[in-house]
């Protein structure tokens, strides 16, 4: 009981990262439970993510209007090992470098949205190209467009910024971004696993364009980060009413575009240090004022 124990801690005290990589490690011991009892008891097991736990999206409009929840599951699920632990990888050290530059909520907006986006593509790809379009639908899963979007929104944000690829290859996040979008394009042709490079495609639009215009000063998904607070709300104790009074005076619209423009340009200032020396080149400050910042 002690592990499970352990591994509820981390969940509850873990950060949004963590908490993704848990989730996606419980749905792949649960399927493979599930495969198990299916071989236990000689079941047939083909297809069992689309057709038997309805888990995968579908490129098909009947399918999907018969299980919806497949839009939002499919960046849950994953057919072998393999899979689930290059995206687990990818979404841990992404991930964090991404809650750094942009907080938690960020992570799983882009997440959610990037792996949307990602299967949107797919859908809109396998229904209008005569090449893809295959009668009853291809099947999609697993959480690379989602992986992908996190990445190229740390890319897009902190295009300078350098890791070290495997531990040994000096590389700036651009460069890696732009190496994984061509490696896609490239492997759309082979014909293996073609929907999930173009939903590696979408998730990369995504992650781009929301990062891109966090550095604007607009965060285009405030609506989701609130949702999710009123989910949340939903299922944790509302805390006591508190009243409080405002009695700053309003500030007037020259004195609310300069203060935006030198906080940008602070910002600025900080992301090209980090593409110089790192994020963790950063003071204390720094990385205090850059989060706040990437809240607003």
């Amino acid at each position: 009981m002690s592990i499970w124990n352990d591994i509820q801690n981390k969940f509850h005290k873990g950060d949004v990262v963590v908490r993704l990589v848990l989730i996606n490690l419980a749905v792949f011991i649960l399927i493979n439970i599930y495969l198990l009892v299916l071989y236990l008891t000689d079941t047939p097991t083909s297809n069992f993510l689309g057709k038997d736990l309805a888990m995968a999206a579908s490129s098909s409009w009947h399918v999907l209007l018969h299980r919806p929840w497949s839009i939002v599951t499919h960046m849950f699920a994953h057919e072998n090992f393999g899979h689930l632990l290059f995206n687990m990888i990818a979404i841990y050290f992404m991930g964090n470098l991404l809650k750094g530059m942009l907080g938690s909520k960020s992570v799983f907006t882009t997440y959610i949205m990037g792996g949307l986006s990602g299967f949107v593509l797919f859908f809109l790809f396998y229904n209008l190209s005569p090449k893809l379009h295959t009668e009853g639908g291809a099947l999609v899963l697993g959480a690379s467009a989602a992986a992908m979007a996190i990445t190229c929104a740390a890319a897009a944000y902190a295009p300078r910024m350098q890791i070290f690829l495997f531990g040994a290859f000096k590389l700036e996040l651009q460069w890696l971004a732009i190496f994984m979008v061509l490696l896609d394009l490239v492997s759309i042709r082979s014909g293996v696993n073609s929907g999930g490079h173009i939903g590696h495609i979408g998730g990369a639009i995504f992650g781009y364009l929301y990062a891109t215009q966090i550095r604007k000063g607009n965060n285009m998904f405030v609506w989701f980060d609130k949702f999710i607070d009123r989910l949340k709300n939903l299922f944790s104790r509302r805390a006591k009413m508190k009243v409080s009074v405002n009695n700053a005076r309003p500030k007037s619209d020259e004195l609310f575009n300069l203060e935006k423009k030198e906080r940008q340009q602070k910002v600025d200032t900080i992301l090209d240090k980090i593409g110089r020396s790192g994020y963790d080149s950063l003071s204390k400050d720094e990385k205090e004022f850059l989060f706040k910042h990437s809240q607003k």
